[in-house]
């Protein structure tokens, strides 16, 4: 995006491309159907974001804000649809075609791409900079460092471009994972790994905080995964990463009944089933692999009938529909976050035209800087609208650099 909107505004620009062929990591997001924007207002797309990124992202949402994002997309013959949560997908499911679209715009603008270029170092030379790469030496008045971060390595991120950016005088905020599974304590999440509870109510505890959040959650082989989880994690990365102890989170699977309405539901199921096993009750309730939970780890008699449940057992049980606890001691691995968080410290750039405050002529653009968001849309549409304004500024750069 960024190097669509330099060429656009006049600039040469060459765009120097690690692999043997660009935007590896766009293929693999939304789960290879990219999930390429958020469906709704400046605000409502700022909100996505921390306090601190919000603020700093408030020029790329004018700039470039989600309904220009669509615009742009589609004028690009990629047709959208939105899907629940204001997701917006290209209509095709293929992020294939996004990835397409783009480099059919950059290639027809004047951009010249050269894969298997990967870039060595970049040194401040004169009124501008000399990129070594490992086809040659680049000299050039401005650089766009749009290099991601280290999240799903495998498509390429290495964390080069922090290092360039330390080299050159920035500050790395560590980066850490964001949008990812989370590990647990207890182990009975991987028995029912693969197991997706839909429309629960997800809350994690932060001293006297508490992050909710609704939807949809999976159980994974270490613990649990899925939009609500990814979603609440990226609030626990720093403290569950820098040892400051494990995080106590509940899972509310009745959120649409308070206590008083699931208690009575309870009741009436027992009363008019009292020969039944209490796991044949739970089973009306939940997915029956997870009934079993409640009586192999949660302590409830698997030969238990549902007359002989006490009004003390039913209390307990009834805590533990509104509010199943489990332990999370860290996140996933870098490796398998969606997105990362930290990066250039957001003070060192002006968020006007992501330019270096420390360094003129180098600028930033998408998962490199520390704006992590919501899952939703919110960091690929940061990754377009922080490459818009890098793009246009780094070319009115050069314009008036002559």
């Amino acid at each position: 995006m960024a190097a669509i909107e330099a060429a656009h505004a006049g600039a040469g620009v060459l765009l120097l491309e690690a692999g043997p062929r660009p935007g590896r990591k766009l293929l693999a997001t939304g789960g290879g159907r990219c999930n390429l924007s958020h469906d709704g207002t400046i605000e409502s797309f700022l909100a996505g974001f921390e306090r601190s990124a919000s603020h700093f992202l408030k020029p790329a949402a004018y700039a470039f804000p989600p309904e220009e994002a669509v615009r742009f997309f589609e004028s690009l013959g990629v047709p959208l649809k939105v899907e629940r949560g204001a997701r917006v997908f290209p209509k095709s499911d293929r992020a294939g075609d996004v990835l397409g679209a783009l480099l059919k715009e950059a290639v027809s603008s004047g951009v010249i791409l050269q894969t298997d270029s990967p870039v060595k170092s970049i040194a401040g030379s004169g009124s501008g900079f000399e990129a070594a790469a490992s086809r040659g030496i680049y000299r050039t008045g401005a650089v766009i460092l749009a290099t991601g971060g280290l999240s799903m390595k495998r498509t390429g991120s290495s964390g080069d471009g922090y290092a360039f950016a330390r080299k050159l005088g920035h500050t790395i905020v560590e980066p850490r994972p964001s949008l990812v599974p989370l590990v647990t304590r207890e182990t009975w999440p991987g028995e029912l790994a693969g197991l997706a509870l839909k429309n629960v109510r997800l809350t994690a505890i932060l001293g006297k905080k508490r992050i909710q959040r609704f939807g949809e959650m999976l159980f994974t082989h270490h613990g649990i995964s899925g939009p609500i989880t990814l979603e609440i994690s990226r609030f626990l990365t720093d403290s569950l990463n820098s040892g400051e102890g494990p995080v106590v989170m509940e899972i509310d699977l009745k959120p649409a009944l308070d206590e008083k309405k699931l208690d009575a539901r309870l009741l009436r199921e027992i009363q008019e089933n009292p020969r039944r096993r209490l796991t044949a009750i739970l089973h009306t309730l939940m997915p029956e692999s997870l009934a079993r939970i409640y009586t192999v780890h949660l302590g409830f008699d698997p030969e238990l009938t549902a007359g002989h449940v006490t009004r003390e057992e039913r209390s307990r049980l009834l805590r533990l529909l509104k509010a199943l606890p489990l332990t999370v001691t860290s996140t996933g691995s870098i490796e398998e976050a969606l997105v990362t968080h930290g990066g250039i410290s957001l003070p060192e750039i002006d968020s006007h035209t992501m330019e270096s405050k420390l360094c003129p002529g180098l600028f930033f653009a998408g998962e490199i800087v520390n704006t992590d968001g919501d899952t939703g849309g919110y960091n690929l549409n940061q990754c377009w609208a922080t490459g818009v304004l890098a793009g246009r500024a780094a070319a009115n750069k050069r314009v008036h650099q002559g």
